[in-house]
């Protein structure tokens, strides 16, 4: 389960458009995506062209995911991202777990396990919220649903079809959040954010001595 939550927020973002729209259907969307574009608040597009001019960020994470049947698990750690496609998620609490990608291939680390999974592509997830993080989505590609101004709460659209409520706090992100078909509430809060991109040693990852390597799949 953690594993195919965290995939969410994790995998590369490819938009595929109609080769050959109508011309009127082109029109129409031109139209309606200005307006939208139009009506995006101020502290929302602020929020998010911070992200993308700081080329990454470092913050402490808070994951709850709240099941329909009222239960909740709830983890924490420490996030670094780096555009393009550069993560290292650290999950201290409840366990231990690491992930980590140099652009290329994803290390997943279980300490407990001595275990090492080599991990080349994502599966079976809903592909668009690193886009988001690591400040690399067009603008153009966000679209509002709707406002909560008072709340600084906002629903929006990623892409073709994505929807997450994004949440921000004093002009910064804050959370993000999700739900599934079953009613199921996924939200990352993000704190201590460091508006400044990582080193980039810190998305190597060697393998500790006598763990053991499950290889590509």
């Amino acid at each position: 389960m953690i594993y195919r939550l965290l995939m969410a927020l994790l995998t590369v973002l490819v938009m595929f458009l109609p080769l050959q729209p109508l011309r009127a259907q082109t029109n129409s969307s031109t139209r309606q995506n200005s307006a939208m574009q139009a009506n995006m608040p101020a502290e929302l597009s602020s929020a998010l062209k911070s992200l993308a001019r700081a080329g990454g960020f470092s913050a402490v994470f808070r994951q709850a995911l709240h099941f329909s049947d009222g239960s909740v698990q709830r983890y924490r750690g420490e996030v670094d991202v780096l555009t393009p496609g550069r993560f290292r998620w650290y999950y201290i609490k409840p366990f231990e777990q690491l992930f980590v990608s140099d652009g290329f291939t994803i290390w997943h680390y279980e300490p407990d396990l001595m275990q090492v999974m080599v991990l080349k592509e994502m599966r079976d997830v809903d592909p668009a919220v690193m886009k988001l993080l690591d400040g690399s989505i067009r603008m153009k590609d966000v679209h509002l649903l709707e406002a909560d101004a008072v709340q600084h709460r906002y629903y929006v659209r990623i892409g073709a079809g994505t929807r997450v409520w994004i949440g921000l706090h004093n002009g910064r992100l804050d959370y993000i959040e999700s739900f599934d078909v079953l009613g199921n509430r996924n939200r990352l809060t993000l704190e201590k954010m460091k508006m400044s991109a990582p080193d980039a040693g810190r998305f190597a990852f060697v393998v500790p001595e006598g763990v053991d390597v499950v290889p590509l799949r």
